[in-house]
């Protein structure tokens, strides 16, 4: 990590910082300092808003720590913008790789595009680009900005998309893709229901556990991209789903 992004994470102890003060106090550019904040946004270390930036509500007071999978999830959703991209009406889930898919689609997309998400994230890293965006109302989760609960599910009955494109919390081959959170997992398999086409977003890591409840079996899922570190028998039993489209990084 730069030691100027550094600086900035110790700096977003005290709150808000303010894009001309910091540019003066770091000795550069406002715009070379909205690229570090764009940069450290795709961590989930900070949060732009106007003016400057601000933690991640998900850091609970602690110091921001870099994602070790940043360039693997950076990869996925590269891979995934390829492949779905451009589509019309685009259903943002939750997951960190899901974030990456959104910053890279506020870089790359062109055409107008609309997407709906339930994930504050997402929502804001295509903050004025070229995409209408949709957030979903409802409850706030407590351990992520997403929305969920009644209401969202309810909002989400409104809409169609071309693409859902998730992450999960683990997986089982033969079985599906779980998250540790039921108001979530009900968001989820509600949003399946609104889309012609489902894809799952993961790092191989995820196929080496459960988590609380599961949201959709394989047979529901018509893409899914993971790196190639997955096992050969896992993937073998993935292909035996033969509508599962299986894309590897």
């Amino acid at each position: 990590m730069h030691s100027r992004h550094i600086k900035i994470l110790d700096m977003l102890q005290t709150g808000k910082i303010e894009l001309k003060n910091a540019s003066i106090r770091l000795g550069v550019s406002e715009m070379t300092l909205r690229r570090d904040f764009r940069l450290l946004e795709q961590q989930k270390l900070l949060i732009q808003v106007k003016g400057g930036a601000v933690p991640c509500p998900a850091l609970g007071g602690e110091r921001p720590v870099p994602d070790p999978l940043f360039q693997l999830k950076t990869a996925l959703a590269d891979k995934l913008y390829e492949r779905i991209c451009p589509c019309n009406t685009l259903f943002l889930g939750t997951g960190s790789t899901v974030l990456h898919l959104a910053t890279i689609i506020a870089r790359r997309n062109i055409r107008p595009m609309t997407v709906i998400t339930n994930a504050i994230y997402a929502a804001s890293a295509l903050y004025r680009t070229n995409c209408k965006v949709i957030l979903l109302g409802g409850e706030l989760r407590t351990t992520s900005p997403d929305m969920v609960g009644p209401v969202a599910e309810q909002n989400l009955s409104e809409y169609h998309a071309d693409w859902l494109v998730t992450g999960c919390d683990g997986a089982v081959a033969d079985w599906g893709f779980y998250t540790s959170d039921e108001s979530l997992s009900s968001l989820e398999r509600k949003s399946i229901g609104i889309a012609d086409h489902t894809a799952v977003v993961t790092d191989s890591s995820k196929f080496t556990r459960k988590s609380l409840t599961r949201f959709a079996s394989p047979d529901e899922i018509d893409l899914l991209v993971t790196d190639s570190r997955i096992s050969g028998k896992t993937l073998k039993t993935l292909r035996n789903f033969k509508n599962l489209e299986i894309l590897l990084v």
